[in-house]
């Protein structure tokens, strides 16, 4: 394992995997009724990597482009449109 894994980056995935997980109360009947068809979830799962991608662009930006930190932006990132979701 390198740096990246074990340092900092460690802490924002288990961050990331928390917010993530579906909640214990959900049951799989309920989950299950919230399917998409499936053009519908490639395009929204096109459009959320794309927010994604737009909101890692401005957190690199904030810091200046520094090399290295792409990960860790990508990951941020992930939590803020997942936060921006869940508020909606």
């Amino acid at each position: 394992m390198n740096n990246r894994m074990t340092g900092k980056t460690g802490g924002i995935r288990n961050s990331i995997v928390t917010l993530l997980s579906p909640s214990k109360t959900t049951s799989k009947k309920a989950a299950a009724g919230k399917k998409s068809p499936p053009h519908k979830s490639a395009a929204k799962a096109e459009e959320r990597r794309r927010q994604i991608a737009e909101a890692a662009y401005y957190i690199a930006q904030r810091r200046g482009f520094e090399a290295g930190h792409e990960l860790d932006d990508w990951l941020l990132a992930e939590i803020e449109v997942e936060l921006r979701e869940n508020i909606q």
